[in-house]
């Protein structure tokens, strides 16, 4: 990715964060130091740039998944538990703002939905093989995945902490709960 694509990628973030949705096209391109015109012409409308917001977002934890899920250090528990604390970098996307797309910008909300669901989907299975492996209790995946969706939601309306310790905290002692004890 091209430096200045990185940069228009922050600059519409920090705009995003500041304002939601209703940042300007202006302002982006006043913080750039390019004409309204450019952005356009080479970048698309405010829609693609919050398209390209969402996508960096999930590329990090993409990564960050993909780490977890290729280690033989981890098993089926840390696996999930670690699945389960997949968290942006402080700098990226405010969910709630981003849940307010679904209105003016139904593409990127559905884009930032299906994200969140395959994040589910994997960690479907992964809860399921935990199970099958006698490791935590016989409990509904339904019911963990609104654990620690409550859990999130809680830390994500946190401020002055340190949310992905936090979040990963909160996540381990759910596990305590859960797990099967030898």
């Amino acid at each position: 990715m091209k430096e200045r694509d990185k940069q228009l990628i922050e600059v519409t973030l920090d705009l995003f964060q500041e304002q939601g949705a209703k940042f300007k096209m202006v302002d982006v391109a006043q913080r750039m130091k390019m004409s309204k015109k450019t952005i356009y012409k080479e970048y698309g409308n405010k829609e693609d740039l919050i398209i390209m917001i969402v996508k960096a977002t999930f590329e990090g934890i993409e990564h960050q998944l993909e780490k977890v899920m290729a280690s033989d250090t981890y098993d089926s528990v840390e696996k999930l538990i670690r699945l389960s604390c997949a968290f942006p970098d402080a700098k990226d996307i405010d969910y709630h703002k981003a849940l307010m797309l679904k209105e003016d910008f139904p593409k990127p909300y559905h884009m930032f939905i299906e994200y969140i669901e395959d994040n589910w989907n994997l960690s479907k299975v992964l809860f399921e093989e935990a199970k099958a492996e006698g490791k935590i209790k016989d409990l509904d995946h339904d019911v963990f995945r609104v654990m620690i969706l409550g859990i999130t939601k809680q830390v994500l309306d946190m401020v002055d902490v340190d949310q992905a310790s936090l979040l990963e905290t909160c996540v381990r002692q759910v596990f305590e709960g859960i797990l099967v004890k030898d």
